[in-house]
């Protein structure tokens, strides 16, 4: 039963991060078509679009898509069809209504939002036929919080790849025969057929027909709300930190500084973004649904973030010995200056994957006051402080040893405060491959900044092979990868 769960973890991690690899090659495929059809003005004038229209969709959706997953997953975790039927029906009410306030929003401030963005009214029009990019993708999350609250994990996964697939063929044609013309066109398209790919998927959830009035929905609504609102709010508040941030270093220090700082977290978050994208889509549910129980919730932390730190320690290795080749071949000569600010970052992501787990369960049992001061409060303002401290003392290697402090005390206090409210402690197993991992990532991090020539890269590579090694032995142990292995091989002999 025990292999059964780390397989079931394993195999969710395998299934979304080979989604978000074909994903992010489809938005790379689709923005250099931007870019060779459409020019730089081209792509400027798709970014000024998508912007304002992100946004608006944001505030609008009021959380619900993250907020209702949570109420899903208890429903058909409970196995009563007529609880989980009642559950969607209202979360498709509220969708709906959400989806109309974000449609009408736009065209309302559709003449504001050409001035502002712009500076002329002449896009007026454009953002007026944009809202139903809103209106329908408000539709499309819903369906896809309802596939991740029932675990329809295939079916998500399909969902989103359609997705990413149809901006991309209804893009090409319209940006070669219409240039920036065909802009609006294919942003409505492409989200108009997303989103009848979505119910596609959600016809195929078992539901009962089931009678809610208005006021049961309202009332059946409302805990959602309260959460997704709480999300929301957390997110804006990340969003406006972010933001001062950037603002800072470029006030303060260059856009030079900023151009590097964007890229070296840009780098180190997509090297273990696949990861945590797949934790936030299977992992988030399944804790949700026994979000009442504390020894399954401890169970079930513990487990996940075995399998997480097993996987990205590797990873966060690898990106802090070949940093020089990864920039050489994403960027360019130029930023080789950020090698020691990634390297850095790697450290501190180690405890950012250590904590990943962890910070989830406060969300998945609905407590919106401790949620809302970790990731809200506590997070935000957190990096506030020690990236603009650090910018200060020590330009751009400050803000890393900034980031790396601030996820280090974070991992203290988010242990600390689950250990008081929900009983949650970190298993012996867990505390093992933690500590032997950061030992290990540590030392090849000392070595690639403290040895020279030679002696430098036997060092680092003989710690890298060691750490795959135990990181391969230990989820061996957990899930028996020699066995999936040669049940693949058998398959293709």
């Amino acid at each position: 039963m025990e292999t059964q769960s780390y397989k079931s973890i394993f195999k969710a991690t395998s299934l979304f991060g080979g989604v978000k690899v074909i994903q992010i090659f489809l938005t790379l495929l689709r923005g250099k078509i931007i870019a060779l059809l459409l020019g730089p003005s081209g792509v400027g004038l798709n970014s000024l679009f998508m912007s304002p229209i992100t946004m608006i969709s944001n505030i609008t959706s009021l959380g619900l898509n993250f907020s209702a997953v949570r109420d899903i997953a208890k429903a058909n975790e409970s196995g009563d069809i007529n609880k989980l039927s009642i559950i969607i029906k209202i979360f498709k009410r509220w969708i709906l209504a959400t989806a109309v306030i974000g449609l009408l929003s736009v065209v309302v401030f559709s003449r504001i939002l050409s001035n502002y963005t712009f500076k002329n009214p002449d896009y007026t029009i454009s953002f007026v036929l944009l809202s139903f990019v809103v209106f329908f993708g408000a539709l499309t999350s819903g369906n896809a919080s309802i596939l991740q609250g029932t675990r329809n994990l295939k079916s998500y996964a399909m969902h989103s790849l359609a997705g990413s697939f149809v901006a991309l063929i209804v893009s090409a044609p319209l940006y070669y025969f219409y240039g920036t013309n065909g802009i609006v066109p294919a942003l409505i398209i492409s989200s108009i057929i997303t989103f009848f790919y979505s119910v596609y998927y959600v016809l195929k959830v078992k539901t009962a027909n089931v009678n809610i009035s208005i006021n049961e929905t309202y009332k059946g609504g409302k805990e959602m709300l309260q959460l997704g609102l709480t999300m929301m709010l957390a997110t804006s508040i990340g969003s406006a930190v972010h933001y001062f941030i950037n603002t800072f270093i470029s006030s303060h220090g260059s856009i030079a500084d900023l151009g590097f700082y964007q890229a070296g977290m840009s780098i180190i978050s997509q090297s273990v973004g696949l990861v945590f994208s797949a934790m936030a889509i299977d992992y988030y549910p399944r804790l949700a649904a026994i979000s009442e129980d504390n020894n399954k919730v401890r169970k079930m932390a513990n487990q996940q973030g075995e399998i997480t730190m097993l996987i990205t320690a590797p990873v966060l290795a690898s990106v802090i010995i070949f940093t020089p080749l990864v920039i050489n071949i994403l960027l360019s000569s130029d930023f080789l200056i950020i090698i020691n600010f990634i390297r850095v970052l790697s450290l501190g992501m180690i405890f950012k994957a250590a904590s990943y787990s962890i910070g989830a369960i406060s969300f998945a049992k609905g407590d919106k006051k401790v949620f809302f001061f970790l990731e809200g409060i506590y997070m935000n303002a957190s990096i506030l402080l020690f990236s603009i401290l650090g910018y200060k003392i020590n330009g751009l290697m400050g803000l890393a040893i900034g980031y790396l402090l601030m996820h280090l005390i974070y991992f203290v206090i988010i242990n600390i405060v689950t250990y008081v409210k929900y009983d949650f402690y970190i298993s012996k197993d867990l505390i093992k491959i933690l500590s032997i991992s950061i030992l290990l990532v540590t030392s090849l991090f000392l070595s690639s900044l403290f040895v020279l020539g030679v002696l430098k890269h036997a060092i680092s590579i003989s710690i890298l092979i060691i750490l795959f090694y135990y990181c391969y032995y230990n989820l061996d142990k957990l899930i028996g990868i020699k066995e999936m292995l040669s049940k693949v091989f058998r398959r293709q002999s």
